[in-house]
Formats: C-alpha cells, sequence, structure tokens
C-alpha cells in the first residue's frame, strides 16, 4: 500500500513538473487555493471523526473524488516546494488555514450530525438536502415557505465561507508558455524566441441579476457545520418537490420559467471547458456542497432583484425535518 502511495506522489508531482500551471499566481491566490483544496479533501465520517473519503480495498486505493483531490493536493505541494523548498518550508509564514475560520468538523454539532444522518441510510442522488436554522426550516417542512434569493445576495460580506460567492462571474487565469502563445497567433514570429510566460485572466460575467434557490445532492454530515445549520430538510421526492416550487415561482416570477440542474464545478486554472454558464457554473472550491441548483432568469436584463418569497405547500408527505 505505502509503495503504491509513493509511487502515485511521484507521478502527480512529474506531471505538476511537466505543466506548472499554478507557476503564475501570487502567494494569497496560492493559498487559497490550497484552503480550497484541503476543504475538499477532508470528510466527516458515521463516527465524527476526519478521514480524506473512502479508503477502498483495491488498487485505486482511493474513491474516484478523493483521487482528484489528492492529486491537486500534491501538485499545490510540488508549487509551494519549486517555490521554497522541501515541506515545510515556506507554509511556517502562510494563513492558509487561518485567514478565516476553518470550520470545525469534529464540534459537537459535527458529532450530532454524523450521528443522525449517518443513521437515517441516506444515498447520494436519492435526496434534495436543504440545510439551514431551524427557524426556517421548519416553514419549509411544514407549509413550503421559503426565500427564492437574487444572485446578488450571495456576495455579501457578512455571509461565512460555505456561503459567500460572486454568483454572477466566475474567473479563469491561466499561465501561457511561448509555445503556447505561438500557437494562437497568426504569424508565430510576431512571438519573441525569448518571451516570458504570460499570465491570462478571463472573466465571466451575467449580464443580469437572476433568482436562485439552492439544494445540495450531497448527504454528508459535514455540510451542518459548514453551513452552521441546526436543522435540515431532507427532500425524498426530488420531481414532486420541482414540480410545487416552479409552479409557485411562475407567477411570482414575472412569468419566467424555472430552470434547474446541478452545478458545475470547474477548476479557474485547469478547466475542462470554456463553455461557462453563470448560473451553473462554481469555483471547484466549493465542490464539497455538491449543489443542486433552481434559477429563473429575468425576461430583461436587470442588474438587481429581490428576493421572493413563495410557499410551494406542506412538504411533509414526502419530506423529513431533522433538527439537531
Amino acid at each position: 500500500m505505502n509503495e503504491e502511495l509513493i509511487s502515485r506522489d511521484t507521478i502527480w508531482r512529474r506531471q505538476y513538473d511537466s505543466d506548472r500551471y499554478a507557476r503564475h499566481l501570487s502567494q494569497p491566490e496560492l493559498d487559497r487555493r490550497i484552503r480550497d483544496v484541503v476543504l475538499n479533501l477532508i470528510n466527516l465520517n458515521p463516527n465524527a471523526k476526519l478521514d480524506f473519503g473512502q479508503m477502498k480495498i483495491d488498487p485505486d486505493l482511493f474513491s474516484n473524488e478523493s483521487t482528484f483531490w489528492m492529486e491537486r493536493t500534491t501538485h499545490c505541494l510540488e508549487e509551494m516546494k519549486l517555490r521554497y523548498g522541501p515541506y515545510p518550508a515556506g507554509w511556517q509564514r502562510r494563513e492558509i488555514l487561518h485567514s478565516e475560520t476553518f470550520p470545525n468538523f469534529i464540534s459537537e454539532l459535527g458529532q450530532k450530525a454524523a450521528k443522525r444522518l449517518s443513521s437515517m441510510g441516506l444515498k447520494r442522488g436519492d435526496v434534495f438536502i436543504k440545510f439551514g436554522k431551524r427557524t426556517y426550516m421548519e416553514p419549509l417542512y411544514e407549509s413550503g415557505t421559503l426565500r427564492i434569493q437574487p444572485a446578488t445576495f450571495f456576495a455579501k460580506t457578512d455571509h461565512n465561507g460555505a456561503v459567500r460567492d460572486d454568483e454572477l462571474r466566475f474567473k479563469m487565469s491561466l499561465a501561457l508558455s511561448r509555445a503556447e502563445m505561438v500557437k494562437l497567433v497568426t504569424n508565430p514570429e510576431d512571438v519573441p524566441s525569448d518571451a516570458p510566460d504570460q499570465r491570462v485572466d478571463v472573466d465571466f460575467q451575467s449580464p443580469t441579476d437572476f433568482w436562485l434557490y439552492c439544494v445540495t445532492n450531497s448527504v454528508a454530515p459535514r455540510l451542518f457545520v459548514d453551513f452552521e445549520a441546526d436543522s435540515c430538510v431532507i427532500i425524498r421526492d426530488r420531481s414532486q418537490f420541482r414540480q410545487m416550487l416552479a409552479e409557485a415561482g411562475m407567477n411570482r416570477m414575472g412569468g419566467s420559467t424555472m430552470q434547474q440542474g446541478s452545478a458545475m464545478y470547474v477548476d479557474p486554472l485547469w478547466p475542462k471547458t470554456a463553455e461557462i454558464f453563470i448560473p451553473l457554473v462554481k469555483h471547484f472550491g466549493y465542490s464539497y456542497q455538491d449543489e443542486h441548483r433552481f434559477y429563473w432568469l429575468p425576461a430583461t436584463p436587470c442588474p438587481k432583484v429581490s428576493y421572493v418569497d413563495v410557499q410551494i405547500g406542506s412538504l411533509k408527505n414526502f419530506s423529513d425535518l431533522v433538527v439537531l
């Protein structure tokens, strides 16, 4: 097992050395990336202990998801090594994990969440879950009372790190070598032979604010801690919920039709596509949230829309209310 880990680690480091895609990041940007990777790598298991995903007794060793984050972690370690030397050089003066409060997954809240959710036998993809405070989750369960927020709402600085995001914008940042630049120009001779790497920042922006309501496909107990929630509503009939939300929203959104889909998480340094659809795209640092999104686009582009309160009807017949 140890030999496989060493071998895989070496492969990943060599892979990164051949394409040092994070070389252009400032130190604060690299620190942020490391924090994003760590937040996705860790997990809260049924025993309320931290682990690194589901271990397997097979050649792959880790689940595919865990392998992805282990690979990204190794790439970050290699970039730090190339900048400062062997670990822990460069790490002592960084604010990677303490730039803002790191979720305390093994807190009393985490322990309660792990015990309760693990006992319910839920599987990812079988349910939607909405996490929040009991004050809001009870009305959601009892009568389907919920608030559909404008996308701009989530950029507020008083939100915690799990909620705070600019939902109208997605940024990618790439480092182009001379060889890569040559491929992009009409006349390669225009690129000097000693041309240094160029940083290219791409900013995708929505032309309008829009309405957004999010749930999760995940059944991970850690999300109680991430969202500082003491309750959740587990929606077992996803189709029924979608229909009720669509019908209730139709009359409140100026005739705008509800659309929905699972969030697409994109690595801004290593994107698989340049087709970015803002209402569904999220920075890969939020991957652990495994969101499913319901959104409404206004008929006419608008820089700011207002929240809409709706009552879609009781969810009792096909949902569970969990209060820790």
